[in-house]
């Protein structure tokens, strides 16, 4: 079944491309809010994070918009996470950590940053430790796997703390994987002032 629905838009809200008059993609978050399953708007709303086509103006936008209309209860929650590492994702699992960390006020990690020449998907630097987040689109060929392996190993063997989660461990308990990498970074900073004071 096909819904047609008419509205009118200010010259702000749209933009043409190839001819096709487009509303901005914040304002395509709040149309979809009223509609969308919480699941479904996250998601939503870290692919546009993904695509950089949601920033700092577009929350600002958003929040304008999004009171007192259906779904802003669903999309307010996002709106109040939103932080500009979110524009360095490269996965929506990358995105969905992130959100989850920010909910809990944890340091915040460099999001897709190079160590020692290899992309890592978050790096607490000061404390030499990395989290990759595997997600099945990008690691579950054995040649992307392997390469992987080989990364970690390479930066194992140079003092660094590799943390792998795979999408299936982090969608069973989002809160609970966040809590375990939390207190790794707790133990790596007392290691570290112990270090430091022998």
């Amino acid at each position: 079944m096909v819904r047609i629905v008419r509205r009118c838009f200010s010259p702000d809200e749209t933009r043409e491309r190839d001819g096709v008059a487009l509303v901005s993609p914040a304002l395509a978050l709040v149309e979809f809010a009223a509609r969308a399953t919480e699941k479904e708007l996250r998601f939503a709303f870290l692919e546009a994070c993904r695509l950089r086509l949601f920033g700092k103006t577009d929350l600002e936008y958003c929040h304008r918009k999004v009171s007192n209309r259906n779904g802003a209860a669903k999309l307010r929650p996002l709106l109040a996470l939103w932080v500009p590492e979110l524009g360095r994702i490269r996965s929506v699992l990358e995105g969905w950590f992130l959100l989850v960390w920010v909910k809990h006020k944890l340091p915040m990690p460099e999001v897709n940053v190079k160590v020692l020449g290899r992309e890592v998907d978050c790096l607490w630097r000061r404390l030499g430790v990395i989290l990759e987040l595997d997600g099945n689109e990008f690691h579950s060929d054995p040649l992307r796997k392997k390469l992987d392996v080989e990364r970690q190993l390479f930066l194992e063997a140079r003092g660094y703390l590799v943390i792998r989660v795979t999408y299936k461990e982090f969608a069973a308990d989002p809160v609970g994987v966040v809590l375990r990498i939390a207190e790794i970074l707790r133990n790596r900073e007392a290691e570290l002032t112990g270090d430091r004071q022998s």
